[in-house]
């Protein structure tokens, strides 16, 4: 198949978030397994990592009276082909969606109804021909398939990346899309007196996917769905649940430049060594017997901090010590900071995203917590257990899809209700069960010999892809 996948972002290229690192790994798993796959993306300021990108021309839509370049390269470590959609007043500006993570540009509404409206338009003008399937990532992308509705077009599937972020923007700026205003209605765009990107996709979308199965289930209850689970009742049939992967050559404890040494499952006691660097760099203090507990998250309440930081005086009293590294909410940034001189040498916060940091906690905490309240997918997770820590979830998400207890024969620890009582129980538990230390070796193991690798996902999308194609052949 001909494959078209758009994005707002890709790793290597420009990222944010988890988004980044599916679209660009995806494409790879979906080449190496034999088919033709492309990405576009817009041009960003901020994009890295493009080689010398070779300009493709200048494209015209005639419909809304507006020109764009286009630019293209490769994405690393493969031959999928990266179409860069460059309009300057839209995306040479400094950020991606704002000029900071807290808040957006307050025309992104224009923004990325264009990219969308470049999307369109590239599906009839790249080279090869139109593609089979057009791939569309999060709301960034949501109107692409509102465009190609009323023409032959290739088959449109939607992937949500998290429900939570819609795309909703007032009436008033509903004119930027240049679609007709009977698409504004409840059976089209309008959602709650706004128009929304996100339902767009799902409503004229072939097939939609979410990042996991049970995140899938989910999203049709009120607790989840953010006011849109009647929509995807509604198109439960088409909706399908396929869990995102991490990329094992990029995340390899085997040859990771970033950790002070190499370790696999044929030799996890190395992980030792990781282990002790990580508390050397941080200026982490750990008791004879003691535990690291880790974390590398967005500081927000979605991550379950606020049920975890009023454990961590228990956790110091029980012999752990956390090492935390994200940014996020000021009154949790502000509670961390407290707890790190509430306990100097126990609790160690680095703000900001440092990946080289980020990979020595993956190499050397013994438990990786994340206790969110929702979890999409996560791949801090499957990171984790690649690199040895053992992870300790709350039953959501992706979460639930991919870490099973070890009551149940799995290699991590489980919670159920997003309550601190039935998280500091999965805690003790946890350290109770490394006080085994033959028993905790196996279960890193376990972890370690998982496969999360994309190449073990592409078969999901492939039949969501067939399905697509079929549907848009009968229309």
């Amino acid at each position: 198949m001909r494959i078209l996948l758009a994005a707002p972002e890709a790793y290597p290229f420009v990222s944010t978030g988890g988004l980044s690192g599916v679209a660009g790994s995806l494409p790879i798993a979906l080449e190496n397994a034999g088919h033709h796959v492309s990405l576009i993306l817009p041009l960003y300021r901020d994009a890295a990592n493009l080689g010398d990108p070779e300009w493709t021309g200048g494209f015209y839509l005639t419909s809304a009276g507006e020109d764009f370049g286009m630019a293209r390269t490769v994405l690393p470590g493969s031959s999928v082909e990266v179409y860069l959609v460059s309009k300057g007043e839209y995306f040479d500006r400094p950020g991606i969606y704002g000029p900071d993570p807290a808040s957006g540009y307050a025309d992104n509404s224009a923004r990325f109804s264009f990219f969308c409206r470049a999307v369109a338009a590239a599906c009839e003008s790249l080279p090869g021909g139109p593609p089979d399937i057009l791939h569309c990532h999060d709301w960034q992308t949501g109107l692409t398939a509102a465009y190609l509705r009323s023409y032959r077009r290739p088959a449109v599937v939607f992937t949500i990346h998290s429900v939570h972020f819609q795309g909703n923007f007032p009436p008033e700026e509903y004119p930027v899309t240049v679609l007709p205003s009977t698409l504004f209605t409840m059976e089209g765009l309008e959602f709650f007196g706004t128009f929304s990107f996100l339902k767009s996709g799902v409503v004229f979308a072939d097939q939609v996917t979410t990042v996991s199965p049970t995140y899938a289930a989910e999203i049709q209850t009120p607790a989840y769905g953010e006011g849109m689970d009647g929509l995807f009742r509604e198109r439960a049939g088409s909706l399908t649940g396929i869990l995102n992967g991490i990329d094992p050559a990029a995340w390899n404890p085997a040859d990771d430049p970033a950790i002070a040494c190499s370790f696999s499952t044929d030799s996890p006691a190395r992980r030792r060594g990781c282990r002790q660097d990580l508390a050397a760099s941080v200026g982490l203090e750990v008791p004879a017997g003691g535990m690291i507990a880790g974390m590398v998250s967005r500081l927000t309440r979605q991550k379950g901090l606020d049920l975890a930081f009023p454990l961590v005086d228990r956790m110091v009293a029980e012999g752990i010590s956390l090492v935390v590294l994200g940014t996020g909410e000021k009154s949790l940034v502000d509670s961390l900071r407290a707890l790190s001189r509430r306990h100097p040498g126990r609790v160690v916060a680095r703000f900001g995203y440092d990946e080289a940091m980020a990979r020595k906690i993956f190499a050397g905490c013994d438990l990786f917590l994340m206790p969110s309240r929702f979890e999409p997918c996560g791949l801090a997770q499957m990171t984790a257990m690649r690199y040895g820590a053992v992870p300790l979830v709350r039953r959501t998400g992706g979460l639930a899809d991919t870490v099973v207890d070890v009551t149940s024969g799995g290699c991590g620890f489980v919670f159920g209700e997003p309550d601190s009582e039935e998280l500091l129980a999965a805690i003790l538990r946890a350290r109770k069960a490394f006080d085994d230390r033959r028993g905790w070796s196996g279960i890193v193991r376990r972890c370690m010999a998982l496969d999360n690798s994309w190449n073990s996902r592409v078969d999901g999308y492939v039949k969501v892809f067939e399905k697509a194609a079929a549907a848009r052949r009968g229309a």
